[in-house]
């Protein structure tokens, strides 16, 4: 049986951010979460108008039955999500699409940063060979964290967007890093085999 450890990031003003792959319970801070976000946050998110997360929405952003999708949430202490990082991939292969939303109320603490580096070390020992980020040009906080992960990769513009693949063939991890990761791992795991039961 798999170790649970308790994976907490503490963000630039202190406060303690909890970090654990997301469940199907999380629906309603899910939708909450975007309730809260700013119509441009959700416009770099989406490339879109997206008011509300519909309950199909839902249910597939927290309900992870695949082993090629993975998400983590960071929770405040109040039990609200602070942000979402998560990988999009296909069966069979080991390439991903990454995406990551954080509450507008804690941009500029690190949080996404730290989530993103989390769901690289996740992906990383899960196996996968690249991540891509499709990111609008104009969206130069997302393009920073991208690069501050400190990842080998490449680039690509195309109308408006750049396409950004981070290379993990290779990568080593930090035994704490990968450790924690495989926690990640295993948990997500242990929820799968809740969903498919």
């Amino acid at each position: 049986m798999a170790i649970r450890i308790i994976d907490e990031l503490e963000l630039r003003d202190g406060e303690r951010i909890g970090v654990r792959p997301i469940r199907l319970a999380d629906g309603d801070q899910l939708a909450g979460l975007h309730a809260r976000l700013s119509p441009d946050s959700v416009y770099r998110r989406y490339f879109g108008f997206k008011p509300v997360l519909t309950p199909a929405e839902i249910l597939r952003f927290t309900g992870i039955s695949e082993e090629w999708r993975f998400a983590l949430v960071g929770v405040r202490n109040t039990g609200e999500l602070a942000g979402v990082a998560r990988y999009e991939g296909q069966a069979g292969r080991t390439d991903a699409e990454i995406a990551l939303i954080v509450d507008d109320a804690l941009h500029h603490l690190g949080l996404g940063t730290r989530l993103l580096q989390r769901l690289v070390d996740v992906a990383v020992v899960s196996g996968m060979a690249s991540l891509t980020a499709v990111v609008l040009a104009s969206n130069r906080p997302m393009l920073h964290l991208l690069q501050a992960l400190n990842v080998p990769s490449t680039s690509a513009r195309d109308s408006g967007s750049i396409e950004l693949r981070l290379q993990l063939a290779g990568l080593e991890l930090p035994a704490d890093r990968s450790r924690v990761a495989a926690a990640h791992v295993a948990e997500a795991a242990a929820l799968r085999a809740g969903l498919t039961s």
